[in-house]
C-alpha cells in the first residue's frame, strides 16, 4: 500500500495547481497538491523505514544527512526571518520532500527497473499527453482538463509552464541517459519502446513552454552530451537542425501564437530593454537586485526563506543561488553550496567502466551541467521532480554497490 502511494505521488507529481487554488487565504491549502496527499499518506504509514532508509542511504551517500542538517539550519533562523509564517511553510515542504524521497529509495532499490524508471516514462507521457490534450480541447472547443491563463498554452497539470519547462528539463535529464545506457536493456521490451514515446514527447513538451531556462539548460547539456560521446558528427547536424529551430521560431506566431507573445514579452522585457537600458521596471533589477539587497541588509540571516516576496519585490527570488543568499544570508548560503557539493558526488565515479549503473551516470553528468545552469534561475529545492531525480541517483549509486560486490563474489568463486 505504501509503495502504491509513492507511485501515485510520483504520477501525479505534474500537477502543481493546489487543492485549495493559489488565491485560498488559507496559506496551506494554497500550497497542498493531489501529489501531496499521496505523498503525506506514504509518510504517515511508512515511517518506521526512514530512519532505516536514512541510515542505508549513509553507506552510498551522505546527502540526505547533509540536507537534514541544512533543513535544521533553516529552522534555527526562522526567528530572524521577516514572514515567519512563510519561512516555516518553506522549511516544512523541503523537509516534507526529503522525506518522502528517502522513502522512495528505501522501498524501491531494488525495484528501479520494475517501478521507478517505468513510473518516470509513464508519469511524462501522461503529463505530455493532457497537456496536448487542453491544446486541441481550446481549439476544437471541447472541455478542458486544466484550466489556463492563456488560450493556446500547452500547461498540461502545471500551474503555469515556466514550471512545466523546469519539470521535463529534469525528466529528460533522467530519460535521454537512460536511453543510451546499458541500463535500458534491464528495462522490459515494452518500457524500452515507452522510452522512446516518452523522450519525443517530453522534448515537444518542453519545447511549448517558452521557458528559456529549460531551453538553455538542455541544450547545454545536449552540446555537452554530444561532446562526452564525441558525436562531432551529430554535434555540427544538432547546430544546423538548430538553425532551422530558430527560423521556425521566426515564424511561431502563424501556429503558435501564445507560446509566440510568452517568448517575444520574456525576450524583450527581459533581455533587450534590460541590455538598451529602456526597462525602467527591471525584472532583473526588482528581483536578482533585491536579492542582493536583502543580504546586504541581513548578510547573516537574510530575509528568511519565503519572505523575499512582499518585503524586497513583487515576486519570490527566481535564482536558487540568489534566493539562498538573499533569504538565507551567508550561513545557509554555504549550508546550500556544501549541499550542491554532496549531489555532484554522486556522479563520481568509483568503481570499473564495466558498471551498467557508473555508465549511466556518466551519461547523465552533461544534462546535469544544463540543469545547474537552469537553476540559477528556478529554484529547484522545491520541486518534487527535482527530490524523484536524488531518489534515482541515489537508488543507482547503492545499485551500483550492489553491482560491484555481486561481481567480487563471482570473482573469489572463479578463483
Amino acid at each position: 500500500m505504501i509503495k502504491r502511494f509513492i507511485l501515485f505521488f510520483i504520477y501525479l507529481s505534474f500537477i502543481t495547481k493546489s487543492i485549495g487554488g493559489i488565491e485560498n487565504p488559507n496559506p496551506i491549502l494554497a500550497r497542498i497538491t493531489f501529489s501531496d496527499v499521496f505523498g503525506a499518506l506514504a509518510l504517515l504509514f511508512g515511517l518506521k523505514y526512514l530512519l532505516q532508509g536514512l541510515m542505508l542511504a549513509n553507506k552510498t551517500s551522505k546527502i540526505y544527512s547533509v540536507v537534514l542538517f541544512f533543513i535544521a539550519s533553516l529552522v534555527l533562523l526562522i526567528p530572524f526571518s521577516m514572514n515567519i509564517e512563510s519561512t516555516i511553510i518553506e522549511t516544512f515542504i523541503l523537509f516534507f520532500l526529503v522525506l518522502i524521497s528517502i522513502l522512495i529509495f528505501y522501498l524501491f532499490k531494488d525495484k528501479l527497473f520494475d517501478s521507478i524508471f517505468p513510473a518516470v516514462i509513464n508519469t511524462a507521457i501522461i503529463a505530455a499527453i493532457l497537456g496536448f490534450y487542453d491544446l486541441t480541447a481550446s481549439i476544437i472547443g471541447l472541455p478542458r482538463l486544466f484550466d489556463a491563463r492563456n488560450d493556446g498554452e500547452v500547461i498540461s497539470g502545471f500551474r503555469n509552464a515556466g514550471q512545466a519547462g523546469a519539470y521535463f528539463l529534469v525528466f529528460l535529464t533522467v530519460l535521454i541517459p537512460l536511453f543510451y545506457s546499458k541500463l535500458k536493456e534491464q528495462l522490459s521490451r515494452r518500457y524500452q519502446k515507452r522510452l522512446v514515446i516518452s523522450i519525443v514527447m517530453s522534448l515537444l513538451f518542453l519545447f511549448s513552454t517558452g521557458k528559456i531556462a529549460a531551453y538553455i539548460g538542455f541544450t547545454i547539456g545536449v552540446v555537452f552530451f554530444l561532446l562526452q560521446q564525441r558525436k562531432f558528427k551529430l554535434l555540427g547536424i544538432a547546430s544546423i537542425l538548430s538553425v532551422f529551430i530558430y527560423m521556425g521560431f521566426l515564424n511561431i506566431e502563424k501556429f503558435a501564437p501564445s507560446l509566440n507573445n510568452r517568448l517575444n514579452r520574456k525576450i524583450e522585457t527581459r533581455i533587450i530593454q534590460n541590455y538598451q537600458g529602456t526597462n525602467t521596471n527591471s525584472f532583473f533589477q526588482d528581483n536578482f537586485g533585491g536579492a542582493i539587497k536583502s543580504f546586504t541588509d541581513s548578510p547573516l540571516t537574510g530575509s528568511g526563506l519565503g519572505a523575499f516576496y512582499g518585503n524586497y519585490g513583487k515576486y519570490e527570488v527566481h535564482s536558487t543561488y540568489l534566493k539562498m543568499l538573499g533569504e538565507g544570508g551567508v550561513f545557509i548560503a554555504l549550508g546550500y553550496l556544501i549541499f550542491i557539493l554532496v549531489f555532484l558526488n554522486l556522479f563520481k565515479n568509483y568503481f570499473s567502466k564495466e558498471n551498467p549503473y557508473e555508465n549511466y551516470l556518466l551519461l547523465m553528468i552533461p544534462f546535469i551541467l544544463g540543469c545547474l545552469v537552469s537553476w540559477s534561475y528556478t529554484y529547484h529545492l522545491r520541486k518534487r521532480e527535482f527530490w524523484i531525480l536524488v531518489s534515482v541517483l541515489v537508488i543507482i549509486k547503492y545499485s551500483s554497490m550492489v553491482w560491484e560486490e555481486k561481481k567480487l563474489i563471482k570473482a573469489s568463486i572463479a578463483e
